[in-house]
């Protein structure tokens, strides 16, 4: 069963909560900073967090991946809401909600998590150039948010197929799908949701069915 082999929450690991809170607190202190007119550079947020500028920077590298967290905050708590199963929903129609509410903030804030998206591969780029191995600095929400609202499927399934699930469905969801879709497969947003939510629901499917 999957019981944690592969981490499917934070809240299991008390590692990756002092990370969350960590990060939370950065982006928080920017989110209050833009509130007050200030753009603030990363020592900026660091301060007004409490943590040290070489901690801050191991998250957000560069000023601009701080902004587009910071501006993607908001929506993020849209999507938060939806982790709650709603009574007489099954794991199709949960999941189904959670992703539609994941494109629709992916959607409505489209330029600022590509932009996020361009700081990203730029982090890559640059420890590469430098021999380094790239600092994980994205903080993986949407593995987190399939591993909480498929919590009793992915428990019930073999470690190795909620594993693939896990990841799997990852893939239908956020920006990078989205870019594909729209760049890549020139469809618009409808046909995008559209799409990826018939993979979602064939993933999903497939899965369970493999089960019995």
């Amino acid at each position: 069963m999957y019981h944690g082999e592969m981490t499917i929450s934070p809240g299991h690991d008390p590692r990756a909560n002092q990370k969350q809170r960590t990060r939370s607190a950065i982006v928080e202190a920017a989110i209050k900073l833009l509130g007050t007119g200030v753009r603030p550079t990363v020592p900026e947020a660091a301060a007004a967090a409490k943590v040290s500028r070489a901690t801050a920077y191991r998250y957000f590298p560069t000023q601009d991946a701080l902004l587009v967290e910071a501006a993607a905050h908001g929506p993020a708590d849209a999507v938060e809401a939806l982790l709650d199963r709603a009574p007489g929903d099954d794991a199709r129609a949960h999941l189904l909600k959670l992703q539609a509410g994941f494109l629709d903030m992916a959607i409505a804030e489209e330029a600022a998590m590509r932009a996020a998206l361009r700081a990203y591969l730029d982090a890559w780029f640059t420890a590469r150039e430098k021999g380094e191995t790239a600092r994980d600095i994205r903080e993986g929400r949407r593995m987190r948010w399939i591993a909480t609202a498929l919590a009793p499927e992915l428990a019930a399934l073999p470690t190795a197929q909620a594993q693939r699930l896990h990841a799997a469905l990852a893939l239908t969801m956020g920006i990078e799908p989205l870019v594909v879709m729209k760049d890549v497969c020139r469809a618009d947003d409808d046909e995008a949701r559209a799409t990826l939510a018939w993979a979602a629901e064939a993933l999903l499917a497939a899965a369970l069915d493999a089960r019995e």
